[in-house]
């Protein structure tokens, strides 16, 4: 019974350091985006409440756009940006956390192909 208990006590520990360390990505963001024009730079404000993302994106002078449907989970994140109903563009973005960059892959969207960029923190 003795060892059914420290089982269960190391299981809880290890699940209460995962959930501790999970990363924050709340801060200022820039990667720079390759288009067929050229590259642009592109501008995340993340705010992050536990699991929960918000924030804007913005794209060179481009009007700055509210982020959507935000997820952090351990280091996997994924949001939406939508353009609005005019340009019908929505920009889901997935992606990988790696202290102070994020590997995000844009999924295609109307004539945008997709891309992937590298995003790093502002310190």
């Amino acid at each position: 019974m003795q060892t059914h208990r420290a089982v269960k006590a190391a299981l809880f520990i290890l699940l209460f350091a995962a959930v501790a360390s999970a990363a924050d990505i709340t801060g200022n963001w820039k990667a720079d985006l390759q288009t067929p024009q050229g590259q642009v730079q592109v501008n995340y404000t993340f705010k992050q409440e536990g699991q929960t993302l918000t924030g804007t994106w913005q794209v060179a002078q481009s009007p700055t756009v509210q982020i959507t449907e935000g997820k952090v989970t351990g280091d996997k994140v994924a949001f939406v940006v939508n353009m609005g109903p005019k340009a019908g563009l929505v920009f889901a973005h997935e992606g990988e956390i790696h202290g102070d960059e994020i590997q995000l892959t844009m999924k295609p969207s109307g004539e945008f192909p997709g891309s992937t960029v590298v995003a790093k923190k502002i310190k």
